[in-house]
């Protein structure tokens, strides 16, 4: 599937769905054991890196051991951020720790930092119009312990944010109701008015992102413009386009 219907490149696919073991004691991973369960938080990781590879890194440096297993503490961190039971301070101290002594992009990792901190960015163009469609971010750090200039990070950004866009904004679309009730503000239908309007708005966000991801990898592209059309066929959704 990953590579056929994702086009994920077929090393990549391989190491990650049958290669890579499920790291111990990482809250991610907690009760996998497998390394890629269905869902699309965990299948960014082969999405993301194949992303990477096609944008000019080499699967040699992506692939190594120390940089995976770094990502993986990184997601222990994050999990830990998400289960509450880290808060912003904790998860980003917990951050400074894991990366110290290993960044070489260091433009990329104070943005993604100052970012966190809500503070702006310096160096380089986040998301910030449509907040909900950056809480993917901190997957970034991923980049931080590779040598890469200033113009590979520039470039790629766009070809992350039409991955991380759509994913994120599927969600929004399935969780439209559960989220109003909560008063959850980390949707981007809400944020966008919160009204039929607001639900073309962000299916258009998705559909641009999706021609960018199609210049990098045209099946998967062709594979999230079909979930992100069905996400218009909700029964809640489309009570609210009807009427």
């Amino acid at each position: 599937m990953l590579n056929v219907e994702l086009g994920i490149d077929s090393e990549i696919a391989e190491y990650f769905a049958n290669q890579r073991k499920v790291p111990a004691d990482n809250l991610f991973w907690k009760n996998k054991r497998i390394y890629i369960s269905a869902g699309f938080g965990f299948l960014t990781i082969p999405l993301a890196f194949d992303l990477m590879f096609k944008a000019g890194i080499s699967k040699e440096v992506l692939l190594n051991d120390e940089h995976v297993s770094l990502m993986e503490e990184g997601f222990d961190c994050l999990k830990r951020y998400e289960a509450e039971e880290w808060n912003i301070e904790q998860f980003i101290e917990g951050c400074r720790k894991l990366l110290q002594g290993k960044i070489k992009q260091q433009k990329l990792a104070f943005d993604l930092f100052a970012v966190l901190m809500n503070k702006p960015a310096q160096y380089f163009d986040f998301e910030t119009k449509h907040k909900a469609l950056a809480r993917s971010d901190s997957f970034l750090f991923t980049l931080v312990d590779l040598e890469l200039t200033d113009e590979w990070v520039a470039s790629f950004l766009p070809y992350w944010y039409s991955l991380a866009r759509p994913i994120l904004l599927l969600d929004d679309f399935k969780d439209l109701e559960a989220d109003r009730i909560n008063n959850e503000k980390e949707n981007t239908i809400i944020g966008l008015g919160n009204n039929a309007e607001a639900i073309k708005a962000a299916h258009s966000i998705g559909i641009a992102d999706i021609v960018i991801l199609a210049k990098l990898n045209p099946k998967l592209a062709k594979f999230m413009e079909s979930l992100l059309e069905d996400s218009l066929k909700h029964a809640h959704i489309q009570r609210e386009l009807n009427v």
